[in-house]
C-alpha cells in the first residue's frame, strides 16, 4: 500500500517542486535604464510568490523604497538602475541589483537567492 501511495503522490511532488517560475515570461522584453527608471519611479506594486508569501513595493521618486510583506516584515532602502537591473540597498533585507524583464502587465524580477520570477503588478 505504501508503494502504490508513493507512486501515487510522486507526480504532485513533483509538480510543486517545479511550480516555481525561473525563466521570464516570453513576450518580456529588457528595458532600457531610462525606461526602467520611469516604470519604477513614484510607483506602488504587488507581488505574490510561489509559497504564498506577498509583497507590497513603493518606489518614491527620491530614490527611496519601502517593503511590506504579508508576514508582517518591512524594510526600506533606496532603490537605483544600474544598466538594465533594478538594484536595492536595504537597510535589512539582502541587497542588490537583480535581472529585470517587463511586458504591458507586470514588471519581472530574478531573485538572486532563488532563482525565483516575481511579477510586479501596479498596485
Amino acid at each position: 500500500m505504501r508503494a502504490l501511495l508513493s507512486v501515487l503522490l510522486l507526480p504532485l511532488s513533483a509538480m510543486a517542486q517545479s511550480a516555481m517560475p525561473t525563466e521570464f515570461p516570453a513576450d518580456s522584453v529588457v528595458l532600457a535604464a531610462d525606461a526602467l527608471q520611469q516604470r519604477m519611479a513614484g510607483k506602488v506594486y504587488k507581488a505574490k510568490l510561489t509559497d504564498g508569501a506577498t509583497w507590497r513595493l513603493e518606489y518614491k521618486n527620491n530614490g527611496y523604497v519601502f517593503l511590506n510583506t504579508g508576514s508582517g516584515f518591512s524594510d526600506s532602502g533606496k532603490w537605483s538602475v544600474q544598466g538594465e537591473q533594478l538594484c536595492t540597498e536595504w537597510k535589512r533585507a539582502t541587497s542588490g541589483c537583480l535581472e529585470t524583464r517587463a511586458n504591458n502587465e507586470a514588471v519581472y524580477i530574478k531573485r538572486s537567492n532563488t532563482g525565483e520570477v516575481v511579477a510586479l503588478r501596479p498596485d
